[in-house]
């Protein structure tokens, strides 16, 4: 097996770019029957939000209807991501094939905000918090509905596809309708006035250089003026850090990343609960809203400085197969499977074609540590925690001591689907395809959740288009006026 030892992630689009190949009938049904082995054979959640009915259907319209439409490895990729969008499963993710230039991009920095696009810059002569109502002829809120498909979700969450747009919108606009000599943009400004402008594309370069300028960052709210630094000090920022709030006698511990070495992670984690305890802060705000997740452990051991009681995640874990099917596509996997399901699954019980471990492995590590924080705490949550993140929102959600307070996150609630992941490559189109191979069913206490919801905050509190204009951080603002109330 070909194994890569590193996979470049680009900060603005984590997406690897892209070109075009022509492909023949024959080269796309090879790839797409790849493809569909794959899930049908390997993935353990399939059948979870799409039934195996609605899945017969679907394969059997791209190969009668679909496949007649596709010229190139980008239609395909298209169409794949589509098909993918049936799994509802955050860890499921297509890859457009690799090109080695980039063609200039859409260059308006957007946000969404109750479904709708405004701007996130006053940058093209159009003000900050417009929205944005079409571009180039074609409304809003169907550009949107189409970009959905390239931002995978757990379940039904639309919190993580919207957060993924804007952060990728310019990519992902280029996949879906091309080049573009210039762009018709009609927006509504915030006195109401509506305008049209024509905006001609930039380079991925200069749309990078310009990210951190998003009044979405908050950088005025936390009075910096240099909005890079800002950016790089406080939201690019992996290692977990922490800031005061010394009006309230408050603590804010931002941990962008749980991936992380853990080693490292739980030293610096202790010296800064150490000086959090050192200051007597009262309360404690924790920030995961930009929060991916990485190693599990993190979260773990994150967590253990919160609670008083042992505490769990899990109740059970789950494969379909004892071996990664097409192995000689992958190009990346971060260890052997074969070698993994042998220890990893080795208590097993197999039903029905499934097998099912009802040990968890780290349990014995879900304990508390021995000087815990003893104050008020609250969780901000939002679109972007997803994964290990998404498994400390939960243990935080099941204890009733804790406020979370934001969005829905992107990770589901009942269950998630990762663990052991492996990177296709498919071999006419040079799609990648990222597969995870373990079905993970949590540890919840609320039942009443609705199936295919992500963790749900005890507050739910979202960004305004007014608080969008005035740079405010409307989640940490209502916990501060919260601690002040108290």
């Amino acid at each position: 097996m070909k194994k890569n030892s590193t996979i470049l992630i680009i900060l603005l689009f984590p997406l690897t770019f892209f070109g075009q190949i022509h492909l023949s009938k024959e080269q796309v049904l090879e790839d797409f029957k790849i493809f569909k082995d794959i899930l049908t054979r390997g993935h353990p959640s399939l059948y979870e939000y799409t039934s195996k009915t609605e899945w017969d259907s679907i394969f059997s319209s791209f190969e009668q209807k679909d496949i007649g439409k596709i010229r190139t490895s980008n239609d395909l990729f298209i169409s794949i991501t589509s098909v993918a969008d049936n799994v509802n499963d955050g860890h499921l993710i297509i890859h457009h094939p690799k090109m080695d230039t980039v063609p200039p991009l859409f260059p308006l920095l957007l946000k969404i905000i109750n479904g709708k696009l405004y701007t996130d810059t006053d940058e093209f002569d159009i003000p900050l918090g417009a929205e944005i109502i079409s571009i180039n002829g074609e409304n809003s809120q169907t550009i949107i509905q189409k970009l959905l498909k390239y931002a995978p979700s757990d379940g039904y969450t639309l919190t993580k596809k919207y957060r993924q747009i804007e952060k990728e919108f310019a990519i992902l606009y280029y996949y879906e309708n091309g080049v573009k000599e210039s762009y018709s943009v009609k927006y509504t400004a915030y006195d109401g006035k509506v305008k049209i402008i024509e905006i001609v594309p930039q380079s991925f370069e200069s749309i990078g250089n310009r990210y951190p300028n998003r009044n979405s960052h908050f950088a005025s709210y936390h009075q910096n003026a240099n909005r890079v630094e800002y950016f790089k000090n406080r939201r690019a920022e992996k290692w977990p850090f922490v800031y005061y709030i010394d009006s309230i006698n408050t603590a804010v511990l931002t941990v962008n990343s749980f991936g992380l070495d853990p080693k490292e992670f739980k030293s610096k984690l202790t010296d800064l609960f150490k000086e959090i305890n050192k200051k007597n802060a009262e309360n404690l705000i924790i920030d995961i809203r930009q929060n991916i997740g990485g190693y599990r452990i993190n979260a773990i051991n994150l967590y253990s400085f919160l609670t008083a009681a042992p505490f769990k995640q899990r109740v059970s874990e789950s494969a379909i197969t004892n071996m990664l099917p097409h192995e000689e596509y992958i190009i990346h996997t971060l260890s052997d499977y074969t070698e993994f399901f042998e220890m990893y699954f080795a208590s097993a019980k197999k039903e029905d074609g499934r097998w099912i471990l009802t040990e968890d492995h780290a349990q014995a590590e879900m304990i508390p540590y021995k000087k815990t924080f003893k104050g008020k705490v609250y969780v901000l949550i939002g679109g972007n925690t997803f994964s290990a993140a998404s498994a400390f929102a939960l243990n935080v959600k099941n204890n009733k001591n804790i406020t979370l307070v934001g969005e829905e996150t992107g990770g589901g609630y009942y269950f998630h689907t990762a663990q052991f992941l492996a990177l296709y490559e498919l071999p006419n189109s040079k799609i990648m395809v990222r597969v995870p191979f373990v079905k993970i069913d949590k540890y919840v206490l609320d039942k009443s959740v609705p199936r295919g919801n992500g963790i749900l905050p005890d507050k739910e509190v979202t960004l305004t288009v007014e608080d969008l204009i005035k740079g405010v951080d409307s989640q940490l603002e209502h916990v501060v006026k919260q601690i002040r109330k108290r």
